[in-house]
């Protein structure tokens, strides 16, 4: 058996094993910059975040208040019809209550639509924002990678010969 190996055609390693150029990219050269975008992209998904529960908060209770609001006015009626001696009487009060009711549910109905809209708004702001900084991410790490790949390149694999030692 022979010891030595021998390479087939399609062995492709012996490209990829040289030693190759790599650029001086420094974790130091990117560090401050990262850490000021970092901040600046949380802060604004922070504020998302905010903006979107207190939006959500809004609604809610402003759904619980006319729901609080609707039941205690049919409860009312309920009551009303109750003494009611004449089917006139009846009519009256079921045309009265019918009407009130049509009315809050437009009223509540568009201030429900008010309160997306703005929160709409108010999340498309943050939302440009947020892609502001992530431009000005790009922006800043493009201009880092240019500043580090205008140093001098570095050899991956560099060996130290040993010096003879005087004796």
């Amino acid at each position: 058996m022979s010891d030595k190996q021998t390479s087939s055609p399609f062995d492709f390693m012996n490209v990829f094993a040289a030693p190759w150029q790599v650029p001086n990219l420094s974790a130091w050269s990117f560090a401050e910059r990262e850490d000021k975008l970092e901040e600046r992209a949380f802060s604004n998904l922070q504020r998302i975040n905010r903006t979107l529960w207190d939006q959500t908060e809004k609604a809610l209770d402003d759904h619980m208040a006319f729901a609080s609001q609707r039941l205690h006015e049919d409860f009312e009626c309920a009551k009303t019809l109750t003494s009611c001696r004449m089917p006139d009487e009846v009519m009256g009060t079921l045309q009265a209550f019918y009407t009130r009711m049509a009315e809050d549910y437009q009223t509540h109905g568009r201030k429900q639509m008010e309160m997306l809209q703005a929160g709409f708004s108010e999340g498309l702001a943050n939302a440009e924002e947020l892609g502001e900084a992530a431009l000005e991410a790009a922006s800043e790490l493009k201009k880092a990678a240019e500043e580090t790949m205008q140093e001098p390149a570095v050899q991956l694999q560099t060996r130290r010969t040993p010096k003879a030692s005087a004796a």
